[in-house]
Parts: C-alpha cells; structure tokens; sequence
C-alpha cells in the first residue's frame, strides 16, 4: 500500500486510470502507468505521439490511458520523471516481457541475464534482456525491454545486473517507542533545497517574519531547485499557525516566471529580429 509501505500494491494499480485493464495486456502490449498521486506533471502526455494519454486540466489530474491508441512505442517510459511509466506484454504462451527506465551503470546488454525486482525492490526472478535503447532523446535514461517468466509481467518493476542494490529479505524493524520519542520535529527539513528546518522558519516568524516572502529574505526557502514548489505550502502553514490565524491570511509568496521549469532553448528558439535596440538595456 503506497500510504502505508511507500509503493503500490498490484490491487491499488488495477483502480487508477493508468492501467488498461489484464484482458489488454493479454492481447497487446501496451503502457502501464503506475502514478497514483494527484502532482502537477504532464510530459507523458506531451510526449505520446498518438495521443493515447491524457492529462488535460487541471495538471494534477492522474494521467488516462486509451488503450486503443496505445501502440507500445515506450517514448513516455523514459520521460516520466518519476519513472512510474511501463510498457507490459503478456500476449506470449511462456513468458511476459516488461519495458521500463534504467538510471544506473554499468547498463545492461542484450542477451544478459539481469536480477527482476518487485515494486518494493526485492528479487522476484532472473529474466532476459531482449532490448536496450539508450538514445539522446531519452535524456540518458536507458530503456530495457526484459523478457521474464509467464506471470510476472505485472509484477517485476526494476533490474538488477550484478545483483546489488536489491532490498534486503529481512523484515522491517520499527523504530522504537524510545526512539519515537525522542524525534524532533522541529528539526525536520521544510524546505530541502537550502535544507532549512522548521525550527529555523518558526524562529524567523517570532523574530517578526508574517509572510512566505519574510521568511524567504531571511532563510532563502523557495531559493533552490524547485523555486518553492515543495515548500512554500508547508511554510504558509508554520507561519499560521505560530501567528494563529487561519493560512488563507497569510500572504502567499510571490509567484516569478516561469511557473515550470523550461529548458534554455525554449528561450534560444524564439523567433526575434534583432536590431540595434535589441541590444540596449536600461541596466
């Protein structure tokens, strides 16, 4: 269960749009997305070249997949971002085979046998690479189609080639009663790109900080990688509640272009005459 153990179980994956349905993967192969989390992330749709998933608005919708269109070419696979995207074939007698992302060295070769890993990353069984696509456009993440045994086409998600990194058989031990109480969670990390705690935010609004941008000029929240994507809410929430008012009140941080990350050639690509006053500036 992914709210319990952090990974989807295969009943949660069978009630999300993203599945096709078995009868499909029976018939042809087709993409499985396992995203089961409403987060603003739409590249797979972009990237389908025959419209078979759609996200539409808003952007946090779970993306939908049109099995009819679906033609199995594996462009979405490496473009997920949270690589939750698989292309399954059980239409075979003997075995199935599975395509999914690869980000680890060395890469895998065709014909090589390679460790199949659960969902959780635990050995299942040794299946075949049959495929390995490893081109530009994929942004250096590998594509592996594995052949594996008749019935674990739903199951097996990852790969290992040299049998590491594969989860441990041992049961999980919960932290103790002890230890739970000694957690702090001041301590924590609110925003961890500047890797700032929630002490240090509760600090600046008793020091006199009322506003997501306060706290920003004094810490620098918002000012890393995700631009405050990840923290700001949680920041609005810790200055609601030391002021005590609810966290509509408190003023939101001011939002800068772009709203999503671009790459530079987005900029690069447009079409502008230059001109001598191209050149000037006010600076």
């Amino acid at each position: 269960m992914l709210e319990r153990d952090g990974f989807l179980d295969i009943d949660e994956v069978k009630d999300i749009p993203g599945f096709p349905g078995m009868e499909v993967l029976s018939q042809k192969k087709c993409v499985v997305i396992e995203c089961a989390q409403n987060i603003p992330c739409n590249p797979c749709e972009a990237l389908c070249p025959h419209h078979a998933i759609t996200v539409g608005e808003p952007i946090t919708n779970l993306p939908v997949v049109d099995k009819d269109k679906c033609v199995g070419c594996g462009l979405c696979v490496a473009g997920c971002p949270g690589q939750a995207i698989f292309l399954v074939d059980q239409t075979a007698e003997d075995f199935d085979t599975v395509t999914l992302p690869y980000e680890y060295y060395p890469l895998p070769e065709k014909g090589q046998e390679v460790y199949g890993l659960s969902r959780d990353g635990r050995f299942l069984t040794k299946g075949e690479v049959i495929r390995m696509v490893m081109s530009k456009v994929n942004d250096r993440t590998a594509v592996v189609e594995v052949k594996v045994p008749k019935g674990f086409g739903m199951q097996v998600r990852g790969i290992s080639v040299d049998g590491k990194r594969i989860a441990s058989e041992e049961a999980l031990q919960k932290p103790s009663d002890a230890v739970l109480a000694e957690a702090n969670e001041d301590n924590m990390y609110v925003c961890r790109c500047e890797e700032i705690t929630k002490a240090e935010v509760i600090e600046a609004v008793r020091n006199g900080a009322t506003s997501v941008n306060e706290v920003k000029r004094v810490l620098r929240p918002g000012m890393g990688l995700c631009q405050g994507r990840n923290c700001h809410k949680t920041i609005e929430r810790i200055i609601a509640q030391e002021l005590h008012v609810p966290p509509a009140q408190v003023p939101q941080a001011t939002k800068r272009g772009p709203v999503r990350p671009v790459k530079v050639t987005a900029y690069t690509s447009l079409d502008v005459q230059a001109s001598e006053q191209f050149y000037e500036h006010d600076w």
